[in-house]
């Protein structure tokens, strides 16, 4: 099987022989070309452009979500990323990578304001890897540290627990196939923050020649019902015994099977035009479920009780792949638009299949963009909903079948080896080496330095006489005369006159 990949990858890479690092394939220039960088759908504005039968994108768009930095000057595109240094010349078909020269198969060119440059020579010579799916017109990009895919076991079982049930599945009619070695990957109910929302039935390519696709489904798990995604492997496994319909119809895949590195297409269960496709046979010997019954979960109320078989058992814990990038894209560009809600089209999408997988270059007719008026609450797990009472519609008559005991491999007991028994060897102790301390002389104590007091001499002062004491002054003491006063005079005896009856004496 590694072998027949590896053939099949050398004629795939074919259609690059031209040049190392640019596309050939012939490609119109209104071919929509859609990009993924590690599995995520990169949006470039404006998008990319076929020129000369190569993809170009925008300068920085690409550059960085590779991881690189850019510098534009004047024409002149110089890049730094993963230790590598790219220069490329607007309308020059010269280019270097670390100074070595390249050719270009068609130069960077200029539409309006932006500029475009080749995205697979970009993407190689900064250590990415590209792969381009001509048929979905994909390029899908990996990035160094980010290999795609290889096969390996992924456990179906999701962690995601929902308490509101799916709606049925929607009875639809199957396009033709589109291409040699393509799968039918049938439509089914998604979940995500916009509630069920449904995923249109579309034409796959397998990952390898082999590789056939069990589909997920909804399974009761006592909390929640969860979903259990589906996977690619050599089988297909146990896909909950939901009627998904184009030979998905509860068991098995009726539709075709692997010639080689040829499917082979059985036209009693698929539709294929055979001037497209001519590996064809025709088996009516396989089970067609024709029930109205349309029920997508397993489990629980009302639900489907079918139980994987052994062989079922078998193909889930092989070795599988999980889902590819353009079934990735095809399942998130759904999410995205409004009118596959279940809350919107009330379990009646407008859109149930389409021929190829959906992406932005490829949206679903009449796409009307989700709001955020659209959100809904997540219920809690271990908490139901409520559901109004059901209507049971009668289920057609199947005969009794008698179980099958679960098949159980005997159990193979596998002798111990012989093995001669052992003497306990005492732990080994290394002998203590006692290391001699080094000799140190005797050390002298010395005294503690005091510095010698050093006795400073008073100031020379000149011996002063001694001062006789001064005694106080005292002013003498000045006698003033007293006033002069004339001596007075003798005083005449006054004139009196005499009292009646006397006589005047004489004087």
């Amino acid at each position: 099987m590694e072998v027949l990949r590896l053939v099949r990858r050398a004629a795939a890479g074919a259609v690059f022989a031209a040049s190392a690092f640019a596309f050939v394939a012939a490609l119109p220039a209104s071919a929509q070309v859609a990009v993924t960088v590690n599995g995520a759908e990169v949006d470039f504005s404006p998008p990319p452009i076929i020129q000369g039968g190569r993809v170009f994108v925008p300068l920085r768009g690409v550059f960085e979500r590779l991881g690189a930095s850019v510098v534009y000057d004047n024409g002149q595109i110089n890049a730094t990323g993963n230790g590598r240094t790219i220069s490329l010349q607007i309308g020059s078909t010269q280019a270097t990578i670390d100074g070595q020269p390249q050719t270009l198969d068609v130069a960077p060119f200029i539409i309006g304001a932006s500029t475009f440059v080749p995205l697979r020579f970009v993407s190689e010579a900064l250590g990415a890897s590209v792969d381009w799916d001509n048929t979905e017109h994909l390029v899908s990009i990996a990035t160094a540290g980010e290999p795609p895919p290889e096969p390996s076991y992924v456990e179906p079982v999701s962690d995601t627990y929902v308490s509101e049930a799916p709606p049925p599945v929607p009875v639809y009619e199957q396009p033709y196939v589109p291409a040699p070695n393509y799968i039918w990957q049938p439509g089914f109910w998604g979940w995500g923050p916009y509630g069920y929302y449904w995923v249109p039935g579309t034409w796959v390519e397998a990952p390898q020649p082999g590789y056939l696709w069990t589909p997920g489904y909804w399974g009761w798990s006592g909390a929640g019902f969860a979903w259990n995604q589906g996977y690619w492997a050599l089988s297909v496994g146990f896909y909950g015994g939901v009627n998904y319909g184009g030979g998905y119809f509860g068991h098995g895949y009726g539709g075709g099977r692997w010639d080689g590195d040829d499917f082979r297409y059985n036209t009693y269960v698929t539709r294929v035009d055979t001037t497209i496709v001519t590996n064809v046979y025709v088996d009516k010997t396989v089970y067609v479920n024709n029930s109205p019954t349309r029920i997508s979960y397993n489990g629980g109320p009302n639900g489907l009780h079918d139980r994987p078989t052994p062989d079922d058992l078998t193909v889930a814990k092989a070795p599988h792949l999980g889902l590819t990038p353009v079934q990735q894209l095809h399942i998130k560009t759904a999410a995205g638009d409004r009118a596959l809600l279940a809350t919107v089209n009330h379990s009646k999408p407008p859109v149930l299949t389409v021929a190829h997988p959906l992406s932005l270059s490829n949206p679903p007719p009449g796409l009307v963009p989700v709001t955020e008026r659209d959100r809904v609450t997540i219920p809690k797990p271990g908490v139901p909903a409520y559901h109004p009472p059901a209507i049971h519609t009668a289920v057609p008559y199947r005969a009794p079948v008698t179980p099958v005991p679960a098949y159980h491999a005997p159990a193979v007991h596998t002798a111990v080896p012989y093995r001669a028994p052992v003497a306990p060897v005492p732990e080994y102790h290394p002998p203590v080496v006692h290391t001699a301390l080094p000799y140190r002389a005797p050390v002298t104590p010395v005294p503690e330095y005091r510095p010698p007091v050093v006795h400073t001499a008073p100031p020379y002062r000149a011996p002063v006489a001694p001062v006789a004491p001064v005694p106080a002054y005292h002013p003498p003491v000045v006698h003033t005369a007293p006033p002069y006063h004339a001596p007075p005079k003798p005083l005449k005896p006054a004139h009196v006159a005499p009292h009646p009856g006397e006589t005047e004496k004489p004087k």
